[in-house]
């Protein structure tokens, strides 16, 4: 069994339970400047920042990203070390920690398209502490299906039972098409996707970051046949706690002639449009990810990147 440490790819040093409680006992602002001076005492392995420095000249050109390498990378590991010291307790908790891990704006977008259509899919990729957002939706009183389509390899060993009270289904990700048109079928439904990784058959292609990139064609089928639209959302982790951005809504659509692949690639390059926008502009949210799919392209079904071994 992986620990978090190890799951994290060697991003974050070997920590106690005593020190991780301590971190999940304080508010967002000071645990913030607690697990910053954490990691400032232990650095990371001069080959591991390397590896990772790389991986980000592959995915930025020179100049373009909005901070230093050095800052970059120190934010990276900051949160990921604020997203595994709360993620247990994010997903875990009841109602009465409504606002507590993830802060809504507002919910119109959802309720505009549940109104309309009685489901949506908000479908995010592995950006920043997404973990947080299907539970801290069925806080509020949805009724929520999660859809974890990242492979085994990246996926937790065990999951947690949502809070007491709380209206969360992991929906299944194999032969995952009839339960969620089922799920679908109830009032007011909620499917979480994560988008930017598969586990499925089919795979999507699109630019992304200058680059070829393969996602998974999953979300997009199943939005398409369930007959929902996608919004895009994305968790930021802010120096008061988490935030939601919401962007506008995604339909799925055959393309002209009926053409299935060619519909599913024009969806996911209006969806990984979007992804970069977000990418580029907080790119300590997505870094980990791509470091982790770089050191395991030989063990994902697809390598996120074309290019892979260049």
């Amino acid at each position: 069994m992986l620990t978090w440490q190890e799951r994290q790819q060697g991003l974050l040093p070997p920590s106690s339970r005593r020190t991780l409680a301590l971190l999940r006992g304080l508010e967002p602002g000071p645990r913030r400047w607690l697990a910053t001076r954490y990691l400032r005492y232990r650095p990371l392995a001069p080959a591991l920042e390397r590896e990772l420095v790389e991986e980000i000249d592959r995915c930025w050109e020179s100049g373009s990203l909005p901070v230093s390498r050095a800052a970059l990378v120190d934010e990276v590991r900051l949160l990921a070390l604020l997203e595994a010291v709360q993620a247990r307790a994010a997903q875990c908790a009841g109602p009465v920690a409504t606002g507590r891990y993830l802060k809504l704006s507002s919910l119109a977008p959802i309720e505009e398209l549940l109104d309309c259509d009685g489901r949506v899919m908000l479908l995010t990729p592995s950006f920043g502490p997404w973990q947080v957002i299907a539970p801290a939706l069925a806080r509020r009183g949805y009724r929520v299906g999660l859809l974890d389509l990242r492979p085994p390899h990246r996926r937790p060993p065990q999951s947690h039972a949502p809070g007491p009270g709380l209206d969360l289904l992991r929906l299944p990700v194999r032969g995952y098409a009839r339960p969620l048109v089922q799920f679908c079928r109830g009032p007011r439904t909620v499917v979480v996707a994560v988008g930017d990784e598969g586990c499925g058959l089919r795979w999507a292609h699109a630019p992304f970051l200058g680059r070829s990139a393969a996602i998974g064609a999953t979300p997009f089928e199943l939005a398409r046949l369930a007959e929902m639209r996608i919004l895009p959302v994305f968790a930021l982790s802010e120096p008061l706690g988490n935030r939601l951005l919401i962007e506008r809504p995604l339909r799925p659509a055959l393309a002209a002639g009926g053409d299935r692949l060619a519909g599913l690639d024009g969806v996911a390059a209006r969806w990984l449009k979007i992804v970069e926008k977000l990418v580029r502009r907080y790119p300590a949210h997505y870094t980990a990810q791509l470091f982790q799919r770089r050191r395991q392209r030989h063990q994902d079904p697809m390598p996120l990147f074309g290019d892979v071994d260049s």
